[in-house]
């Protein structure tokens, strides 16, 4: 079972653009228990990188960078350089209660488990650890599954406390049932009903010409939103032809819920931050120019 979102896997340039970023900028606090500053720890195996954990909420913001230390970079690298160099959304890590159940489950389901050979995962069985599944078999998204461990964000790494929560990840999709039917079908979430209802096609967002989808990822106050554009004109809509064309779909943005909205769009404004637009008391946005690539939205946080 799938309680939550463990973290949004981020790949970005070098670890002291994460830091000013996403950790100075958001007034958030690395966890140098986990990645200790400023090498971060670092993974070494089929796709070498360096990491940044940064706690927001429950959950986390996994910086991942090419090696500092001359080690050949790996798939990361590659996905850095296709997105133009300065960062983007690399996957979604899902927190798992049983991972040997559910990843039996996702296989079951015709997605491909990757990083090993079929050998290796057949001498594996059950499988009891991290796992990562192929984008094409994903609506275009690395989906990762993390097995239960002792680790607990404490609130000294909460920072300056402006943002409270991950509040979701948003993903864009051609096709709103497509994705419906994997977040639901497949991984076992629902779609909270309140927000979007199904049978009226999702919730319509008038000013970006799409159509939303909110799926809650366990309780733990986090969740997806699925995104699909009703024509070819807006934003998304370009974002989607240009990265998540040929799999029907890719990551968009991330979310962070926050008391005030317009204080909060202040905080990182005043950070080096700008913004797209006006902020409003529900929502502003961080444009990706000035955060490595990626796509923020700031959202008031209504638990």
């Amino acid at each position: 079972m799938f309680d939550r979102i463990h973290h949004a896997g981020i790949a970005i340039a070098d670890l002291v653009t994460a830091k000013n970023v996403f950790a100075d900028g958001l007034g958030l606090r690395v966890d140098e228990t986990r990645s200790p500053l400023p090498e971060g720890s670092k993974q070494r195996g089929p796709d070498p990188t360096d990491i940044l954990d940064i706690p927001v909420g429950d959950a986390e913001l996994e910086m991942n960078a090419p090696p500092a230390d001359g080690t050949a970079p790996g798939g990361t690298h590659r996905f850095i350089e296709q997105r133009g160099g300065a960062g983007a959304l690399h996957h979604v890590c899902l927190h798992s209660t049983n991972v040997p159940d559910d990843v039996a489950h996702l296989r079951a389901s015709g997605i491909q488990q990757i990083a090993l050979s079929p050998e290796e995962l057949a001498a594996n069985e059950p499988w009891d650890s991290v796992a990562f599944f192929h984008p094409r078999d994903c609506m275009g998204i690395l989906l990762e599954i993390w097995f239960t461990d002792d680790h607990h964000v404490g609130r000294r790494y909460q920072g300056e406390g402006v943002f409270t929560r991950m509040q979701h990840i948003g993903v864009v999709s051609a096709d709103l049932d497509k994705a419906r039917h994997f977040w639901c079908n497949v991984i076992g979430m629902r779609v909270d009903m309140m927000k979007s209802n199904v049978l009226k096609g999702g919730r319509r967002i008038e000013t970006d010409n799409v159509r939303v989808l909110s799926i809650p990822v366990g309780s733990g106050g986090n969740g997806i939103v699925a995104l699909m554009p009703e024509d070819g004109t807006s934003g998304t809509a370009r974002f989607l032809e240009k990265y998540g064309g040929r799999a029907g779909g890719t990551m968009h943005h991330i979310a962070f819920a926050t008391r005030d909205v317009k204080a909060a769009a202040d905080f990182v404004r005043g950070n080096g931050l700008k913004l797209i637009g006006q902020p409003n008391d529900e929502f502003a946005w961080i444009h990706p120019k000035s955060a490595a690539g990626v796509l923020i939205q700031i959202v008031k946080d209504e638990q």
